[in-house]
């Protein structure tokens, strides 16, 4: 999918090298202590295709994924807004595999999508050869795109992510001000684990009174923001804005495809 507007020069940053990243806004992070088990074995969730924003060059994703502990092997299905001052944006969806160190990224192959369809992604571990499948599917027209992640060193994936990322002025963000994640799926160890995860509400970078909320059976989780509310980024030029998300979320991250 090409990004529609010509690519800026990425600035440097001395940001630490790790989930969370920078651009991250709210986020639910889950914790599998409790349950006793080694690793997450299955994470599946559903969500809608979010509104239509207003025309301008904003580019943003909502996504759930794992990690493990240290953070630094990041597995998700993504979906991602690419949007243009000259005409409406769009919507697309894959799956990426993101690692820190040594610097490694690998998307699979993109499918655009339309307001209100939905997505239904999944990770799921293969105990004969250590690896994870990443599946993100459109329910409605059957799409699917997917790749198979073997996993680094044997590090084992015990951290749940729900987050939404890349910073921009609010208005840019869909009208709608909430995406739900529902009809979780989750085992630790080969067992449910859904109502076992301990999840907690945080903030990387606050921007638009972005908030998470996780229900209480475990199975869904809101993001909301406010598109009227003041932004510290409503300053910034679209160059700056451009510069500071492709530059932050690690080398060669999700958003430097919108620009393949």
């Amino acid at each position: 999918m090409k990004f529609p507007l010509v690519a800026t020069t990425v600035l440097a940053s001395s940001v630490a090298a790790q989930d969370p990243a920078e651009g991250w806004m709210a986020y639910a992070r889950g914790n599998i202590t409790d349950t006793g088990a080694e690793r997450v074995t299955r994470l599946e969730m559903s969500w809608k295709v979010g509104a239509l924003p207003v025309k301008s060059s904003a580019f943003f994703s909502p996504w759930f994924g794992l990690d493990p502990d240290d953070n630094l092997n990041l597995i998700q299905p993504v979906n991602p807004y690419s949007g243009s001052r000259l005409k409406q944006g769009s919507w697309s969806a894959y799956t990426e595999y993101y690692q820190w160190k040594p610097t490694h990224n690998s998307n699979s192959d993109t499918f655009d999508v339309e307001p209100g369809q939905t997505l239904h992604g999944s990770l799921i571990y293969n105990p004969t050869d250590d690896s994870y499948d990443l599946t993100q599917t459109c329910v409605e027209t059957g799409a699917t795109s997917t790749q198979n992640v073997p996993c680094q060193s044997g590090k084992k994936y015990t951290i749940p992510y729900v987050v939404y990322e890349k910073v921009f002025p609010c208005a840019d963000y869909p009208p709608d001000g909430i995406v739900s994640f529902f009809d979780i799926i989750a085992e630790c160890d080969g067992k449910d684990c859904v109502s076992d995860i301990v999840w907690a509400n945080e903030v990387k970078d606050d921007n638009c009174e972005m908030a998470t909320v996780v229900h209480d059976d475990q199975k869904t989780i809101d993001i909301t923001w406010n598109v009227k509310a003041k932004s510290k980024y409503d300053d910034w030029t679209r160059e700056e804005l451009h510069s500071f998300n492709l530059n932050n979320g690690g080398e060669n991250n999700w958003a430097h495809a919108l620009f393949a």
